[in-house]
């Protein structure tokens, strides 16, 4: 017996109401921004602060980490946007290199692995580059904070749930000349 037309539109639906499995649409994934999360595997580290990956319904997304700013390795460093790094071309090749640090750190954490990403209730859903603004957490631990308490990030001040902890992570790293903070170091 074959299924009628309206048999098959009703799975359909009733299939797209299932649960929430990752994001549907190119605007953000379906349900709310209320601290929803996924298991989802990396497939690929873009850099210290942008990946590329996997939810378990086999659709990808890029996603940027939230409150926190690696420096960049695929265009130019400002550093008057990280504190205590000189605006001279010796401080943005500093920050360069850190930028590759970081880019590293989070492939050797992250790549190919299952994380767990987040969105935050007080936070877009999306930045102004379409990418999925998330946490992610790593076997239980919060991978953004890590970059932040390891020097490879700054604090991106946004509103976030997290801003008084991620503030008080940067400046630990700043206070004790942790990573990129390590300038005067040099």
């Amino acid at each position: 017996m074959k299924p009628t037309v309206p048999l098959v539109c009703l799975l359909v639906v009733l299939a797209g109401c299932s649960g929430l499995t990752g994001p549907t649409t190119s605007s953000g994934p379906v349900g709310s921004n209320d601290g929803t999360s996924w298991t989802v595997t990396v497939v690929e580290v873009v850099d210290g602060d942008t990946m590329d990956v996997r939810f378990a319904n086999g659709t990808t997304d890029t996603v940027r980490l939230l409150g926190v700013d690696t420096p960049e390795v695929y265009g130019d460093n400002t550093p008057d946007e990280f504190e205590g790094v000189p605006e001279t071309e010796a401080g943005a090749d500093w920050l360069h290199a850190w930028g590759e640090n970081a880019s590293r750190f989070a492939r050797d954490e992250l790549d190919g692995r299952q994380v767990t990403v987040a969105l935050d209730p007080a936070a877009d859903t999306r930045g102004s580059y379409g990418r999925l603004l998330v946490y992610v957490s790593v076997d239980g631990q919060p991978f953004n904070r890590q970059l932040l308490v390891r020097g490879y990030a700054r604090f991106y001040d946004a509103p976030l749930t997290r801003t008084d902890a991620f503030e008080r992570a940067e400046a630990r790293a700043q206070r004790n000349g942790t990573g990129l903070w390590g300038y005067e170091a040099a």
